[in-house]
């Protein structure tokens, strides 16, 4: 198989060629199209999917890095890095036609946001989308990844997102063709520019067609394979953003998904990299769920056991302990064949085995009572208590002890199938009072299974103890668990969360304004709590000053300006491009407030921040024409020879390249830059004032 996946690549980069120097219709150019189909059939002979990966330089086949013979693997990594492609996925059954479109497009030079690849059934092509901030490879990598999976679950939904505001310059006039242009960039790595929710609500909605199904687990595979081979940062990014979305999908959508992959090989590496990638206190959870969606039975005792060493690994972040979880559950996934049919009965044997060691070894015949012993008469003692209707203060010590000992949810369940008789209600409460929440949530190590089950059960007027114990508990994966039930509750918290803000520790106070913008409460934090946001703009963590930014742009204009001027002061570059972006993104609605427009050009002219945010700031301009907002991009593009005093280009550096760039757009009709921009068009070949790519530290305007 190696050695028709490298036949393939040969194949596709000679075809390539052919297409960029010849006529689509040539001889050459049709034989080498035809090879390529035929080499891709035999690729695809043992597979449903081939899954192309693009890195800058090497490709990753399946998710793992081709270790080519030749250099063809590196040129046509380079020359697919260089068009924009993150991934290729080829499916069995493609067709001439559809290769032919896929070809088309590779070939053809960039061509701005707009410039979408085909949709074709047989090869899905996944653009990457890069951006400027200032971020290492691996996470910058990493949101490349997340973007380009949104796009595809948007082309499956058909959500895509539009540019709908018309240009209000219109084309460039024809004396203006050889200008060097900077394509505009497209959404920035994340989920910018997509209605998340709604695509994933019309997903759900769409699984049970199995077309749809596939292509949504093979973006999914794509995302995982790039979550095993980056960084811990990197997988740490992808990790929080697949969580969410297999949230919001649902366990009863995961079934289809999964099945979907119909080669039990390729349902278990799907299942095994989505282990490697989610936060390790979720990880039991998706193995519970994947189990269920490929009709897998697992031992209760097991999966208890596996929550617990879990537990300690994200308690106490030693990666050893993680390894060794992680590679049981791959180990547990590659082999799973337990029949359970009867789980109930499964319990109680295990119960009773128990009981009887416990028994067996007392000696003389007689029970050596101990703490195993205690909760099973706990348990006896609640069910006779529900089945008589009689709750008294044995009752509360055994109801206190089963949840101290992990059985919460047999309780609960014990509960629910008495109904709503008074002792039920009465055992409930007790279930669920601040004490017992108190004691389940912030006694180390959580029981991931037992907490959650407990959490379900809590309503809003739980939510000043759950506020409580987001800023005790020491374990960011139990604040992971009480922040999701919180988010639940809606707007109904609202007025508890203000009350609540600068409060306890940073991360207390990061995870109210998350839990403020998530519910759009912030949209009626008007008056008092708009004040109490803005001065968390000056807090010493940076993550919270960003949280408290996302709100505050969430608000009404006013309180909106009053944010962004103070974001774009901020010492940290990551608020400044955080304030950049929302600026780009309002300036497609309409022109930036004075205010904010003389405070961008300040910013540049002060020269703190680095090139590529000074870049970005210029960019924030391209829809703001004014004479001032000329004269000062003029000056950054051109300055004057000091003896003949003739004008020429100054250093196309970062923010140079950027204002030649608007001074283009916005400006191409205007007498006052026409000077200039003749002297621009007559370096119009000047490889340095072309769209580069520089890495992490450079603009990147692919």
């Amino acid at each position: 198989m190696d050695v028709a996946i490298q036949q393939l690549l040969v194949r596709f980069a000679g075809t390539l060629n052919r297409r960029r120097a010849y006529a689509p219709s040539h001889p050459i150019v049709v034989v080498a199209e035809e090879q390529l189909l035929d080499a891709a059939v035999e690729a695809l002979r043992d597979r449903s999917t081939l899954s192309i990966g693009v890195a800058r330089h090497e490709l990753l086949i399946d998710g793992q890095p081709w270790e080519a013979r030749t250099a063809t693997a590196r040129d046509l990594a380079s020359r697919l890095h260089r068009r924009g492609v993150g991934a290729i996925a080829i499916e069995s059954g493609i067709n001439l036609v559809e290769l032919r479109a896929a070809l088309t497009w590779l070939a053809a030079e960039a061509g701005g946001p707009k410039d979408a690849p085909p949709t074709q059934s047989g090869v899905h092509i996944t653009r990457t989308a890069y951006d400027l901030l200032i971020l290492d490879d691996a996470v910058r990598d990493a949101q490349s990844a997340i973007a380009s999976l949104w796009r595809v679950l948007a082309e499956v939904t058909g959500l895509q997102p539009e540019r709908t505001a018309p240009d209000p310059y219109g084309e460039l006039p024809s004396e203006y063709a050889g200008l060097p242009l900077i394509m505009e960039d497209e959404a920035p790595p994340g989920a910018a520019g997509f209605d998340t929710s709604a695509i994933l609500d019309t997903l759900r909605g769409r699984l049970g067609d199995a077309t749809i199904a596939r292509r949504t687990a093979v973006a999914f595979m794509e995302l995982t394979n790039h979550g095993v081979t980056t960084t811990d940062e990197g997988r740490a990014l992808i990790g929080g953003q697949l969580l969410s979305m297999l949230e919001h999908l649902g366990r009863e959508s995961l079934g289809p998904i999964v099945k979907s992959l119909a080669d039990a090989d390729r349902q278990q590496k799907f299942i095994t990299q989505t282990i490697d990638v989610l936060p390790i206190a979720e990880a039991v959870t998706w193995l519970e769920t994947a189990a269920s969606a490929s009709e897998q039975q697992i031992s209760h005792q097991l999966l208890r056991l596996m929550s617990k060493l879990s537990t300690v690994a994200d308690s106490t972040h030693d990666p050893a302990t993680e390894g060794t979880f992680r590679d049981a559950a791959r180990e547990f996934v590659q082999g799973w064949s337990l029949a359970d049919p009867n789980p109930a009965q499964h319990v109680e044997l295990l119960d009773r085995i128990a009981g009887f060691e416990r028994v067996s070894r007392g000696g003389g015949g007689g029970r050596r009572a101990g703490p195993s012993s205690a909760i099973i008469e706990s348990s006896r003692l609640v069910q006779m208590a529900l089945e008589l209707d009689t709750v008294g203060e044995d009752t509360v010590a055994a109801v206190e002890a089963l949840l101290a000992n992990g059985s919460g949810r047999a309780l609960m369940q014990w509960i629910a199938e008495a109904d709503k008789i008074p002792a039920a209600i009465e055992l409930r409460g007790i279930a669920t009072s601040e004490k017992a929440v108190r004691q389940m949530l912030l006694t180390e190590p959580v029981d991931r299974l037992e907490a959650r089950a407990l959490l379900e059960e809590l309503n809003v007027s739980s939510a000043d103890t759950l506020i409580d114990v987001l800023g005790e508990a020491g374990s960011k994966g139990t604040r992971l668990l009480v922040r999701q039930r919180l988010a639940e509750f809606g707007e109904a918290i609202t007025p508890r969360l203000l009350a609540r803000l600068g409060d306890g520790p940073w991360y207390l106070t990061r995870n109210v304004l998350s839990l403020l913008h998530d519910t759009e409460a912030q949209r009626s934090g008007e008056g008092a709590a708009a004040a109490a946001i803005s001065n968390l703009l000056g807090h010493a963590q940076v993550q919270v000053r960003l949280e408290a930014l996302r709100v505050l742009t969430g608000m009404g204009d006013e309180h909106r300006t009053a944010a962004l001027t103070r974001a774009l002061r901020d010492e940290n570059e990551r608020v400044v491009v955080v304030a950049l972006q929302d600026l780009s993104d309002a300036a497609e609605h309409g022109d930036l407030p004075p205010t904010l427009v003389a405070q961008i050009m300040a910013l540049v002219d002060a020269g703190t921040q680095s090139e590529p945010v000074r870049a970005r700031a210029i960019r924030a301009l391209l829809t703001t024409r004014s004479d001032t907002v000329r004269d000062w991009l003029i000056g950054i593009v051109s300055r004057k020879t000091a003896i003949l005093r003739r004008l020429t280009l100054a250093e196309p550096t970062q923010p140079a390249v950027s204002a030649l760039h608007v001074l283009t757009r916005v400006y191409a009709d205007d007498p006052a830059a026409a000077k200039v921009l003749e002297v621009a068009r007559a370096v119009g070949q000047d490889a340095r004032w072309q769209v580069r790519d520089t890495g992490s530290s450079a603009e990147r305007t692919t």
